[in-house]
């Protein structure tokens, strides 16, 4: 692997976004939302960065496709507009605390929207550094000199018997409540985030993904595709659409995100 350490302010410039999201075959409507914004205001850029989030409402309770979409805006308005901390990651986490208080606010005062819960996974990059804050199992992954690596950690019960060695992989996988979380965002006030951060190279890719697009690919086939298929818009329909053929279970979103060399 290529050395990562790179001068403070050095790093890309310029990111290639391609993204998709479909509800599948199944699910009667599409609880994911994704988005992402970088700031067409060089100094706001260079001083917060770019933001990109998924978010996958949680199955079975009301206002799970509400709260998906409520949690990436509110997250966004939040981290660029807020009244919050000047180091990066702590305004990055304070505006996801913002969020969850948001969600559990509107799940308690309108019925319709009772118990409105969904994981949140964003991606701040600002020059050489990247940060990431998560709850839940969508999932952020770096494709990096031909690898690719999962950087969160999945808040599921079925991810926390695998850690523990509970489980297989293969049974992991087939599970009846791999779905079952153990931590989302909105059912609490307060909701622990996981942090983490690296420096970012270019040509890294990162990928944002609701556990939907796992449903019916391991994360070898997601590595071979984006390296022989690329980031793309095409490449990610297609993906999409081969996900379909194989069942579409779920609703599916990616979204892809290269640091350009130049």
């Amino acid at each position: 692997m290529r050395d990562a350490s790179l001068a403070a302010g050095a790093g890309p410039k310029k990111y290639q976004v391609c993204s998709r999201t479909d509800k599948g075959k199944v699910r009667p409507r599409n609880e994911d939302y994704h988005a992402y914004y970088i700031p067409s205001d060089r100094d706001l850029k260079e001083k917060w960065g770019s933001l990109f989030a998924v978010s996958d409402g949680v199955g079975g309770y009301a206002g799970g496709e509400a709260a998906s979409a409520e949690a990436v805006n509110v997250l966004l308005q939040e981290y660029y507009f807020g009244d919050h901390s000047t180091r990066l990651p702590d305004r990055l986490q304070d505006a996801f605390n913002c969020t969850a208080l948001h969600l559990f606010d509107v799940g308690h005062q309108h019925k319709g929207f009772a118990n409105m819960q969904c994981t949140l996974t964003a991606l701040l990059i600002r020059t050489h550094r990247y940060h990431i804050a998560h709850v839940g199992d969508s999932k952020a992954f770096l494709l990096r000199d031909g690898k690719l690596r999962q950087l969160t950690k999945d808040h599921s019960l079925v991810a926390k018997l695998l850690r523990t060695g509970l489980v297989s992989a293969e049974q992991a996988r087939n599970h009846p409540y791999k779905h079952m979380l153990l931590r989302a965002l909105g059912g609490n006030p307060i909701t622990p985030v996981d942090m983490y951060s690296g420096n970012v190279l270019p040509d890294d890719v990162f990928c944002l993904v609701s556990d939907g697009v796992l449903e019916h690919a391991t994360e070898d086939e997601l590595e071979t595709w984006l390296l022989e298929k690329g980031n793309s818009q095409t490449s990610l329909n297609r993906l999409i659409d081969c996900l379909n053929e194989r069942g579409g279970l779920d609703n599916m979103t990616i979204m892809a995100v290269k640091a350009l060399a130049h």
